[in-house]
């Protein structure tokens, strides 16, 4: 026998909200997610504050004890080949190494200028860079061409 209509309706449940769910604790994805991000954010924090800063210390020592060498025994030359081989050290350390590597002569101090926002190296005392290894001249400026070195580490 059918029902009548008001009876099956009396006989329906109400629906159940939906229970929300918790905010806190989170899933064990969240909890990963979370562990990778401090993680690299920490080598990042390391590699950025201490890396290349200590990086930039040695190479600043280096010149110091550059000076210092000069100073002894007066060698122009060597000094200048130093310097230019430091430079191309710490573009190859800071820069990659396809732009760097193959630069040579007047590219090369081109290079040195854009990257330390200057003119210095192919206008000024920093064509030495270039010219000075292959002469023999006693007129150069080293404190300078040290200074101008220097001030391209720093702004790297």
């Amino acid at each position: 026998m059918p029902e009548s209509s008001s009876e099956l309706l009396n006989q329906l449940y109400d629906i159940d909200s939906v229970i929300s769910v918790p905010f806190w604790p989170p899933a064990l994805g969240w909890w990963i997610i979370a562990i990778l991000l401090i993680i690299s954010g920490v080598s990042w924090w390391y590699q950025y504050y201490y890396f290349l800063p200590a990086f930039k210390r040695m190479a600043l020592r280096k010149v110091t004890q550059l000076r210092e060498d000069y100073q002894h025994n007066h060698n122009n030359i060597h000094l200048v080949i130093e310097l230019s081989i430091l430079l191309r050290r710490v573009a190859l350390a800071k820069f990659p190494h396809h732009q760097v590597a193959g630069l040579i002569g007047m590219a090369w101090l081109q290079f040195l200028d854009e990257t330390g926002k200057t003119q210095a190296f192919t206008k000024g005392p920093g064509k030495l860079l270039c010219t000075a290894p292959y002469q023999q001249t006693s007129s150069i400026e080293v404190d300078v061409l040290i200074d101008l070195v220097t001030a391209w580490i720093k702004k790297q």
